[in-house]
């Protein structure tokens, strides 16, 4: 047996042998669920497992309170390979996005991969990566500098189909506050300058535009302020929307003929607007297929395969697409939950916190080791990855 089958081998027992410690681990997150940013308990428990495993931790990495940096450190030059923890909760759901099976496999392939080669082979980082679900923890690390010169950075994430290469849209986000003037809507409502109607007028604008954007471009959005009594003409009215485009090109353009129709709705209803954009926007997912492909086959040996042929694939956003854009960069699937059970859902978190959670969980830990393990001692493999990389980026 060749040394990175051995590494394999030995990576496999070793999240078998970490089983009981990672399940209980991810009762312990899933059952304490923290929003985003203010994910403390669910942190320090994942730092005290990988110190645990004897991984030097760096708490409040890139100025996040909540995020971390584990690092079994290597010779200088050494290849490094990066597993992200994901680890907050949604407001009302709990971990509904399977993060606390997500952010321990992290963890767990981390220890396992550290366990099964030497230091010599290169370094073995888990990065604690908060904010996923609100507030885009991964982009302002990623502005940060964490994430470079790795060679390989891996998550994967639980779902209702198992899938080696997951791609997401550049994701924006807008805010529209319309100002009008209050009058009595019955007895006086010439008076008035109704800002509903500028929201209003908004998303028939929009709902045009969409007509005539890109496939796969995508706006929408909802009412967040209307008016607070049907006798009032509303003085204050406000929207919130997403846009996403799959290149960062396209998302500049959409996002000028939204504001525009905004700008145009406001005009139309005699309001005044104020628009927010938020700064913390999301970059298109560049897949590294060399890496996927290691992963499908690492899969492949533990026995599960890709549908065949695979469902289309519906695209959302993640701020994993910034991390991408400064390292080669993966986010599989594993199936977790039956087809169309959605993640977001009560379902979808009660299988985070049972059994079918337990099994994503160690599956996905053992195919993210091995992968590592190819990454750090095949020499072709990681020429593959970074040759695509470079390739892809010009």
């Amino acid at each position: 047996m060749n040394p990175l089958e051995r590494a394999k081998k030995a990576a496999i027992e070793s999240v078998d042998a970490l089983a009981g410690a990672l399940w209980s681990l991810s009762l312990e997150i899933h059952r304490d669920p923290e929003p985003s940013m203010r994910e403390r308990r669910a942190c320090r428990r994942l730092c005290a497992f990988l110190e645990g495993q004897g991984f030097e931790v760096r708490r409040g990495v890139g100025r996040l309170p909540t995020a971390f940096q584990a690092r079994r450190a290597a010779g200088r030059g050494r290849p490094a390979v990066n597993f992200l923890s994901e680890y907050d909760a949604l407001p009302g759901l709990g971990h509904a996005c399977g993060h606390n099976v997500i952010g321990v496999a992290s963890a767990g392939a981390g220890a396992a991969l550290a366990r099964a080669v030497g230091p010599e082979a290169g370094a073995v980082v888990v990065t604690g990566t908060p904010a996923e679900e609100a507030g885009g923890g991964k982009v302002l690390l990623a502005r940060r500098g964490l994430f470079r010169g790795l060679d390989a950075v891996m998550m994967f994430h639980p779902s209702g189909e198992t899938r080696a290469e997951v791609s997401f849209l550049a994701l924006a986000e807008l805010r529209f506050h319309f100002t009008g003037r209050a009058a009595h809507a019955s007895a006086s409502p010439e008076k008035g300058v109704n800002a509903l109607d500028g929201v209003l007028a908004l998303f028939q604008a929009v709902a045009a535009l969409r007509q005539h954007i890109p496939a796969g471009d995508r706006v929408h959005g909802i009412i967040t302020e209307g008016g607070e009594a049907p006798n009032i003409v509303p003085a204050r009215a406000s929207a919130w929307f997403y846009v996403r485009s799959a290149t960062p090109e396209g998302l500049k353009s959409l996002l000028v003929r939204v504001e525009a129709c905004a700008r145009g709705a406001a005009q139309a209803a005699g309001a005044r607007l104020r628009i927010w954009r938020n700064p913390v926007s999301y970059a298109p997912m560049r897949v590294n297929r060399a890496l996927a492909s290691l992963f499908r086959e690492n899969l492949r040996r533990l026995g599960v395969r890709e549908p065949d042929p695979l469902p289309p694939l519906a695209m959302g956003s993640s701020d994993v697409g910034n991390v991408s854009q400064a390292a080669p960069t993966i986010h599989p699937q594993i199936r977790m939950v039956p087809e169309g059970v959605s993640a977001h859902t009560p379902a979808f978190a009660r299988a985070a916190g049972s059994a079918p959670g337990r099994k994503a969980l160690l599956l996905g830990a053992k195919a993210l080791a091995m992968t590592g393990a190819d990454v750090l001692l095949n020499a072709k493999a990681r020429s593959r990855v970074r040759a695509e990389f470079e390739r892809r980026g010009r």
